[in-house]
């Protein structure tokens, strides 16, 4: 039963991202599915917390507070542009508060406990778990950043995106990692395979779509 819902949630998962990519591709949908992008995320970040059935004290406040530290370094982000550089973020990602998405917690929950649990299931040595995870982060934000401007998610000075921001990627994501190997937290590797792969199929289906590859 316990792996009939992993399986059904990581099916469900890939069909909202490919869902979400291949309408994107038709410009009579792209306005109503850029505006449900916020949704989406919360979607797949609850059918992720459901099918990995830990709703333990310890991995609760594993996940509120890399939402809390996701979300407060994009609004430092944001106010202080030495951080990641200069940028802003466009209507796509819904509600801001201080001139940031709120959503941008759920990103950064999302990415950083896919690519902790990927990490924690091919390396055993703690170290290695904390880098292997941040350099996927640091690799996924690479991903992202090229087609963040054409779907409206933020938008870099001059349009260029700088070094900086992937140096300030790894070292946040290093203290994040560091902080969920703290709090022992233990995802389902499969669901995390599934998380950030259905995440990289999506901007890969709109690199495509965009002409970038």
């Amino acid at each position: 039963m316990k792996n009939n819902k992993i399986y059904l949630s990581v099916f469900f998962i890939f069909l909202f991202n490919i869902i979400g990519a291949v309408a994107l591709c038709f410009p009579s949908l792209r306005e109503v599915i850029l505006k449900l992008t916020p949704l989406n995320l919360l979607l797949i970040l609850g059918i992720f917390l459901y099918a990995n059935n830990d709703f333990s004290l310890s991995f609760l406040k594993t996940i509120l507070v890399v939402f809390i530290i996701g979300y407060f370094m994009e609004v430092l982000g944001v106010r202080f542009k030495f951080i990641f550089g200069e940028y802003y973020y466009g209507e796509t990602l819904g509600l801001k508060i201080l001139n940031t998405p709120l959503i941008m917690g759920v990103n950064w929950l999302t990415l950083s406990v896919s690519t902790f649990g990927i990490a924690a299931y091919i390396f055993k040595p703690k170290i290695l778990i904390v880098i292997a995870a941040s350099v996927l982060m640091v690799l996924t934000d690479m991903l992202i950043e090229p087609i963040s401007a054409s779907l409206d998610f933020w938008h870099w000075k001059n349009s260029v995106i700088p070094t900086q921001n992937y140096i300030a990627w790894f070292l946040f994501s290093l203290i994040i990692h560091s902080i969920i190997l703290k709090f022992d937290a233990k995802p389902n590797p499969f669901l995390c395979f599934a998380l950030l792969g259905s995440q990289i199929l999506f901007f890969i289906i709109q690199f495509i779509n965009y002409g970038i590859v």
